[in-house]
């Protein structure tokens, strides 16, 4: 069967929709819509989310192989699709033959009118006439946005984050001037988060508060979104549209404004936002508030109308970009806060039979009895109503239209009402994040000079763990302030709670941290519940701690300040051990303990008391020490008293005397005592007027060193005792004294005993004179009493004197001289030259260096015992010094000698010997050798040994090695013209070898093969 398009002013396609194929007249192929459209309704405005409501119905269902295929359209199938309605909009006037031009012309501007979206719903009503009747729900694809619930991160202007966020939903219009003052962009933003809401909720109140706008703009391929913060975003109407006039009359040959009404509100006319910006916070009255203001009283705007609101314009450094100019942002932020008011100020609110009518459009209002309501309007909301009703046994269709809108002045600049509320946001949990790389290398910590983290949310599910979405977030704590406070940097993998600052999503803030399965307490609960305190861990992988403790377990209290580095602790109270995340350990005594396996030190500027005199429970204040200058007191006494008996006796004269050590303890008693009174309200006590280091014991004080101790003071030395002075040396004692040197014994005596080895006194340069008011007995048990003189001995006993020189033997006598002799003899004259001991290098013609050197390393051997005997029988003895040199051995002419090693058992028996001439010139002296590389040293049982590369001592004599070996029976020994000690020779090895060589010959009578056959003797 042939038939024919119908046509509509109203019409809907979409793809899915049905579609009835036929054949026309000529064979060809019609196609047309299933449906036809009976009615659309909805509203669609400014800065809203547009919502038609399409009813249709199956127009000729007699073109249907089946009538009853009117009622089985798969509306799920078309859910979700586009549709689109096209709407024929007449032009202006009507043909009038025979005008001039095109004054005649009729339907001037005629246009279709387009309204598209996205199906979001289908349903079917009724069936009525035979006709199945359908509504469809058309609203924009961005719809979808208003859908979903999300919680992201983003950064960058407001136009960046509005094209991130509805990007995807459709194509955007973007007719942006930029915020005022000549900038064209907005400044971005650091941190604007998406919390629990829909992605359009986010979208709205962005452009709410930034002064944005949006609305739709519709053709035949679909709709856009348009946004736009200026007036220029909103382009005219067409021609049919470009001037509506308002008509109450009869008809005329043009849509026009059937009603229409204008309404004057007061609004305000001042605004003031205010933020906080940490980084300059109004901390007194002097410092100035973060508010800024915009003022505009045209109009219906009064001055005394103000907004006072919260505003985000502060952007306390929170990331690494340039700062934003918080002033500014202030200011637009106020602007769009009171024109979002004024622009309620003129609405004007009218009804028509208007097709065409769109939001977001402008036109020219003509003919309305207020002559100023004449102007230029931007329509900003318009209610649809259209209906075409057809019969379906004929083709003749009516249609009706209603419009209501609503507009505003085009010179007023419009923003959309701040109504969206900004999402409450309770705490969260996140943990603190690094980067993989920065430059402080250590990835546990990412911190800047506030203490600022950088977290990840844990329902973050695009971040990586990085930092590059966060912000640098402030840490809370319980005192902070004026560089003063509890500071405890974050590490990466902390879990923290996350608060927010009024509930604001965009300022957040870490308020605590809360344990998790790898983020336990610093010691082991409940088993270490009595400790209370603080413990970090080192950076890196090293799991060393150090901790402020106070342990509370009871009659067992301590405070513990330790570190493991060196295992330094100091300890108060009840010792007990703790280590690490185990905690409290085994006890360890009571009292105090400071301790560290590396260096320590104790130093005051003003004085130190270390005592052991009691003072229980802290009585009297820190620095009382009465016992101990009670007792400084009675030494010096006894120094005073001494001092004196020792000059009355004339141990000590009027210039060399105790009486300046005397004055010195005096005075350094007077400064431990100090003068006036302490204050207990001051804290200020006389003691200590001089930093003085004071040991008092209420016992007694012991030191011990395992190496040496040494006492050095650049005044006096004094020491005291109320009884005895012990000296124990289980080496050698030494004394040197620049002046004078003088003992004094008050009472019993004194005595000096060698048990073995000389007793020598020497006067270099001046004599020796030996007193006693009774008998003077100088007694050799063993041998000769050996008196020497240069120029003679005199001999005078009660008068009668012998002389002893180089004139001869004289006497002298005033009473009788008597000899008993077994006979009488005398001779030619013989003397016998004086030889004093050499004592000094200068006085000396050969000065031989030995150097005792270890055979298998080649090192010196110090601190070894020796004696070497010469030819005229001077003896040397001692210790090898640091290097393994012996003393300088000294003669007046060339000669041998004995070097003998000695066992370390005090006996003074050889261990090896070794016989050598003493040849070196003592005024000879090596050429100065500068040794680049350090000597090289090595620890040989208690002692260390340094090698001898120089081949010089440290006087610059040339070295003589003797070198002993460990198992042989004797010394090795090197020429003079071999300064090295891996060619030297061993005679007492060379002489047991031949030896032992020729008793096996003996054994074997001269037969090589009978060699061992007998047994050894």
């Amino acid at each position: 069967m042939a038939w024919s398009v119908e046509t509509h002013t109203i019409t809907f396609k979409s793809p899915a929709l049905p579609e009835i194929v036929g054949r026309g007249y000529g064979g060809e192929e019609l196609r047309e819509p299933m449906l036809t459209v009976r009615s659309i309704r909805g509203r669609e405005a400014v800065g809203e989310l547009f919502e038609y409501t399409v009813l249709a119905q199956v127009g000729r269902p007699d073109f249907l192989r089946n009538p009853t295929d009117a009622a089985q359209i798969d509306l799920q199938e078309i859910v979700g699709t586009n549709g689109t309605v096209a709407i024929e909009v007449t032009g202006i006037g009507t043909f009038r033959a025979g005008q001039q031009g095109a004054t005649g012309s009729a339907n001037v501007g005629a246009d279709t009118r387009y309204i598209g979206g996205r199906i979001v719903s289908a349903r079917i009503i009724c069936t009525e006439d035979r006709a199945a009747v359908y509504e469809f729900v058309l609203r924009p694809s961005v719809w979808t946005a208003t859908q979903n619930k999300n919680s992201r991160i983003f950064s960058g202007d407001v136009t960046d984050v509005l094209q991130k966020l509805l990007g995807r939903y459709g194509v955007i219009d973007w007719r942006i001037a930029g915020p005022t003052g000549g900038k064209k962009h907005y400044s971005p933003r650091d941190f604007i988060r998406q919390a629990w809401e829909s992605d359009w909720n986010l979208a709205l109140r962005l452009m709410e508060e930034w002064g944005l706008f949006f609305w739709f703009e519709h053709d035949k391929k679909g709709h856009t979104l348009v946004v736009s913060d200026t007036l220029g975003g909103f382009h005219p109407h067409g021609v049919a549209y470009e001037t509506l006039r308002y008509h109450t009359g009869g008809r005329i040959d043009e849509e026009h404004i059937s009603e229409l009404s204008l309404t004057y509100t007061l609004t305000a006319g001042k605004a003031t936002v205010n933020d906080h910006d940490y980084m300059k916070p109004r901390l007194r009255k002097s410092n100035a508030g973060l508010r800024e203001e915009y003022e505009d009283t045209k109009g219906t705007a009064k001055r005394g109308i103000e907004i006072y609101a919260p505003a985000e314009f502060a952007q306390p450094e929170a990331d690494n970009s340039p700062a934003n100019d918080a002033r500014e942002e202030g200011r637009h932020l106020a602007r769009v806060k009171l024109q979002a008011a004024r622009c309620m100020g003129l609405r004007a609110h009218g009804k028509g039979h208007l097709r065409g009518l769109q939001p977001g459009r402008s036109f020219t209002l003509a003919g309305y009895p207020q002559t100023k309501a004449n102007r230029d309007y931007v329509v900003l909301m318009c209610e649809l109503e259209m209906t075409e009703v057809g019969t379906s046994s004929g083709s003749w269709r009516q249609y009706a239209v209603n419009t209501t809108f609503e507009l505003q002045p085009d010179t007023e600049y419009y923003r959309l009402p701040q109504v969206t509320p900004r999402p409450h946001v309770d705490d969260e949990y996140a943990v603190i994040v690094s980067p993989e790389h920065h430059p402080n290398q250590h990835y546990e910590t990412w911190i800047d000079d506030k203490n600022r983290v950088r977290i990840q949310y844990d329902w973050d599910r695009e971040a990586r763990y990085d930092g590059a979405t966060s912000i640098w977030v402030r840490v809370a704590s319980q005192w902070q302030g004026g560089q003063m406070g509890v500071v405890a940097p974050g590490r990466a993998g902390q879990m923290v709670i996350v608060s927010h600052v009024h509930g604001d999503p965009d300022r957040p803030y870490v308020s605590g941290f809360v344990v998790d399965r790898w983020n336990m307490p610093p010691w082991e609960l409940p088993r270490n519940d009595a400790l209370i305190g603080i413990r970090s861990q080192s950076l890196g992988e090293s799991m060393a701690s150090n901790h402020v403790v106070l342990d509370d377990t009871n009659g067992q209290m301590q405070a513990q300040l330790a570190s493991d580095h060196a295992k330094s602790s100091l300890t108060l109270g009840f010792n007990t051990r703790i280590d690490g995340n185990e905690g409290r350990q085994e006890a360890r005594g009571e009292g105090f303990e400071l301790r560290t396996d590396a260096h320590g030190v104790a130093r005051a500027a003003k004085g130190l008391l270390v005592t052991t005199e009691a003072r229980s429970n802290a009585q009297n204040h820190a620095l009382d020490m009465g016992e101990t200058i009670a007792r400084l007191t009675q030494a010096r006494d006894i120094h005073e008293n001494l001092s004196e008996s020792a000059q009355q006796h004339g141990a000590q004269d009027a210039t060399h005397n105790q009486n300046d050590a005397t004055r010195a303890i005096k005075s350094a008693n007077d400064e431990l005592r100090g003068t006036g009174k302490g204050s207990p309200y001051s804290g200020g006590y006389p003691e200590f007027a001089a930093p003085h280091l004071t040991l008092a014991s209420a016992a007694g004080i012991q030191t011990t060193a395992a190496g040496s101790t040494h006492i050095a003071s650049n005044q006096h030395f004094a020491v005291t005792s109320g009884r005895n002075v012990s000296i124990a040396a289980a080496g050698s004692m030494f004394a040197s004294v620049v002046n004078t040197f003088s003992l004094f014994v008050h009472k019993a005596g004194m005595r000096l005993v060698a048990a073995a080895g000389k007793i020598r006194l020497e006067a270099q340069s001046d004599g020796v004179e030996i007193v006693a008011r009774k008998d003077a007995d100088i007694v050799s048990a063993d041998g000769w009493i050996n008196l020497t003189a240069a120029k003679g001995i005199r001999l005078n006993g009660g008068g009668s004197v012998v002389e002893i020189s180089l004139s001869g033997l004289r006497g002298f006598t005033g009473g009788e001289f008597l000899v008993h002799a077994a006979s009488h003899a005398t001779d030619a004259p013989q003397d016998k030259p004086v030889k004093q001991p050499l004592t000094d290098v200068a006085d000396a013609k050969v000065a031989e260096p030995f150097v005792l050197v270890d055979p298998v390393s080649g090192l010196g051997i110090p601190d070894q015992p020796y004696r070497i005997t010469l030819d005229d029988g001077q003896v040397i003895a001692g210790k090898s010094d640091d290097k393994g040199a012996t003393a300088l051995v000294l003669s007046d002419s060339i000669q041998s000698a004995v070097v003998e090693i000695l066992h370390n058992d005090g006996t003074g028996n050889p261990s090896s010997i070794l016989t050598a001439m003493l040849t070196q010139p003592a005024d000879a002296r090596m050429p100065v050798v500068v040794v680049q590389k350090k000597p090289v040293k090595t620890k040989l049982n208690d002692r260390e040994l340094e090698s001898q590369d120089s081949g010089t001592t440290n006087a610059g004599h040339s070295l003589y090695f003797a070198v002993c070996h460990s198992y042989n029976w004797g010394m090795r020994y090197s020429t003079k013209d071999t300064n090295n000690w891996k060619r030297l020779a061993f005679p007492v090895a060379e002489q047991f070898a031949k030896t032992l060589q020729m008793r096996c010959l003996r054994k074997s009578n001269g037969d090589p093969t009978t060699s061992g056959r007998e047994k050894p003797n």
